[in-house]
């Protein structure tokens, strides 16, 4: 009887890991998987007239720089400086932007396209707001 009691909890450890292992693993993502925003203008972009066969407009997802390498990855795959993506050899990188060039000439990449927006600290007409000392 005394066996039985030892051996019960060791089972339930057993099987209570074996569980929580699985549903862990389904939770983890991957970190450098680029926004679900990102992915979802992609498909819109491609369903979008784009004919069949036709390279995807390129997009910077991310860049790496660093002492041991220097690249960016375009439409999900990792092109390092010099390395082709297509056609097009990627000849500069800088910390927001990339430039490819290719048989039409050079084309350049915003990791952060602009928006259009104003700052607020620019205020209405571009000019800076003036400062209120208050009590």
């Amino acid at each position: 009887m005394a066996d039985r009691l030892i051996l019960a909890p060791g089972v339930l450890a057993v099987v209570a890991l074996a569980l929580s292992a699985g549903s862990a693993a389904q939770m983890l993502t991957d970190p450098t998987r680029p926004p679900l925003e990102l992915m979802r203008a992609a498909a819109a972009d491609g369903a979008t007239g784009a004919t069949k066969g036709a390279a995807p407009r390129p997009r910077v997802e991310s860049i790496l720089l660093s002492s041991a390498r220097n690249g960016a990855i375009i439409n999900g795959q990792y092109v390092p400086l010099g390395g082709t993506y297509g056609k097009a050899r990627l000849v500069r990188i800088t910390a927001t932007d990339v430039t490819l060039k290719s048989d039409q000439g050079l084309e350049m990449l915003q990791l952060y396209p602009s928006t259009g927006k104003t700052t607020a600290a620019s205020g209405a007409g571009g000019k800076p707001e003036k400062m209120v000392k208050r009590p």
